[in-house]
């Protein structure tokens, strides 16, 4: 990839990177709900939230690394122009 391609792609990653993390922060407070709202901690529905919340950390890691590698590249794009 050239450094004009890199450069480019950049808005577009940061973008996607945000994206889910809104969206996990969405899922996130929808399982809080159903594990707030649960009768038992053993409930079929309790358990995928906490499941689904482990999910939704994950994805928002991944998507803080995207943003991380999106500024690494244009930190290197900057300086090798420079």
């Amino acid at each position: 990839m050239t450094d004009i391609a890199s450069i480019v792609s950049i808005p577009s990653a940061l973008q996607s990177a945000t994206s889910s993390i809104n969206r996990s922060l969405k899922k996130l407070d929808q399982n809080a709900h159903v594990v707030a709202t649960s009768q038992s901690v053993m409930s079929k529905d309790t358990i995928q939230a906490l499941l689904d919340s482990r999910q939704q950390l994950l994805y928002t890691k991944a998507a803080a690394k995207i943003m991380t590698a999106a500024d690494e590249v244009m930190q290197s794009a900057i300086d090798i122009r420079a």
